[in-house]
């Protein structure tokens, strides 16, 4: 009771300037989360989160994910950071042959990214942030086209050829 008296006292109106608090508060968190996304490292801080041996793919075997970064990579792309589209792979655009490991390697410090297959039967890349390290050794023949599920327009392709 003493604090709504206090309030109008001092011509504050009680429910709003809380929201109004709140607002600024959640607004200050959002723009500080925004700088803060994934983890800071270097991009030689290689991880693949699968275990050695693991399948992946069709009954034909289509690609086989690293359990070790490879040493070195076969190709390399490069997941930038792009202020007109958020996010960019580099090369968009690969042809390899059968057998190659292609190795994505995340530099973007302001944004999640992943590596998701449009063929939905391929494991996907999990969400994450500047200095993490994915690769996949290509065993099949085909296109193999991808995106970032996080932003449109963040898409890339693999050619694979004999």
């Amino acid at each position: 009771m003493w604090r709504a008296a206090l309030t109008r006292a001092r011509g504050e109106r009680g429910p709003r300037r809380l929201a109004t608090i709140v607002g600024a508060g959640l607004l200050a968190l959002l723009l500080a989360g925004c700088g803060a996304f994934g983890q800071v490292g270097d991009p030689t801080d290689a991880h693949v989160p699968f275990a050695p041996g693991t399948v992946v793919g069709t009954q034909a075997l289509s690609l086989r994910p690293r359990p070790q970064p490879p040493a070195p990579p076969d190709c390399t792309v490069i997941m930038y950071h792009n202020v007109n589209t958020v996010g960019e792979f580099v090369p968009q655009n690969l042809t390899v042959p059968v057998g190659a490991t292609v190795e994505w390697v995340w530099t973007d410090h302001y944004d999640l990214h992943n590596v998701w297959w449009v063929d939905q039967s391929l494991v996907n890349s999990p969400t994450e942030g500047a200095g993490y390290r994915w690769a996949v050794r290509f065993l099949t023949p085909g296109v193999y086209e991808y995106y970032c599920t996080l932003h449109p327009g963040m898409i890339g392709r693999v050619a694979v050829t004999r």
